[in-house]
């Protein structure tokens, strides 16, 4: 009796320090964002140079995220190595159906299909023909792919250097203000210019962060996507594969 008392008390005053402190941590976090959007406005807004380099900062933004949202769609197993796909093929090689099988692969548009269908054309001419056959169209189709992540890669090195121009800029805004007072700025006349320098650096840090680590993800992906699906292909085409007595 005396622990669920215990708890019931605990719980009375958690409820309490929360209700006290929930208007006090609301009000902060407006203020963080007030502050927040006005050094976003001041650091854009300011003179012509700081507002070209926040807006390519802020496009390579969108950039960045439209293309890591696109990549997370297109390069994943269902669409790598789609397992109807796959389970098609081998149930038309299972019945021997390999001119529907040729024609199917041809119309898929998946990476497995791509690898499977460069094998079949050369089925003519042997396994070892085949084999080279699927190692070209997988380290094809990869590089496509690799190609595809580079620009993730682009923003990242980018956006930092861009950050780094409006610091610079920041700075130079800064230093111009201490020359026009006569070497006897006050903080507040300082304070704009170097809040630009800062916040440049900041936004090319954001943009930059998730766009390498997207780029690492993918690539790392692709890497094991490809190797799979070559693997997969394989499995499919062991029907072709000589005999040891042949």
């Amino acid at each position: 009796m005396g622990k669920k008392r215990a708890l019931i008390l605990l719980g009375v005053a958690i409820v309490v320090v929360l209700a006290v402190s929930s208007p006090a941590m609301a009000e902060e976090a407006r203020v963080v964002r007030r502050t927040l959007f006005g050094i976003m406005e001041k650091a854009t807004f300011t003179d012509a140079i700081g507002f070209s380099v926040m807006m390519v900062i802020y496009l390579c933004s969108i950039a960045s995220i439209a293309l890591i949202i696109e990549h997370a769609i297109t390069i994943r197993r269902s669409v790598i190595v789609p397992e109807l796909s796959v389970a098609q093929v081998k149930t038309m090689f299972d019945e021997r159906r390999f001119r529907e099988a040729l024609e199917f692969c041809q119309a898929d548009p998946s990476f497995i299909s791509g690898v499977v269908h460069a094998g079949l054309i050369e089925a003519a001419n042997g396994y070892e023909a085949m084999e080279d056959a699927m190692q070209d169209a997988t380290g094809e189709r990869s590089a496509r792919l690799y190609r595809k992540i580079e620009w993730l890669n682009l923003l990242g090195n980018v956006a930092p250097m861009l950050g780094l121009l409006g610091t610079v800029w920041g700075m130079i805004v800064a230093f111009g203000e201490i020359e026009a007072k006569g070497g006897k700025a006050s903080p507040e006349d300082l304070a704009g210019g170097i809040m630009i320098a800062l916040f440049s650096t900041f936004s090319g840090l954001v943009v930059a962060i998730p766009a390498l680590a997207g780029y690492g993800i993918f690539r790392s992906r692709i890497e094991q996507m490809s190797m799979e699906a070559a693997l997969v292909a394989e499995e499919l085409l062991a029907n072709f594969r000589p005999s040891a007595g042949e």
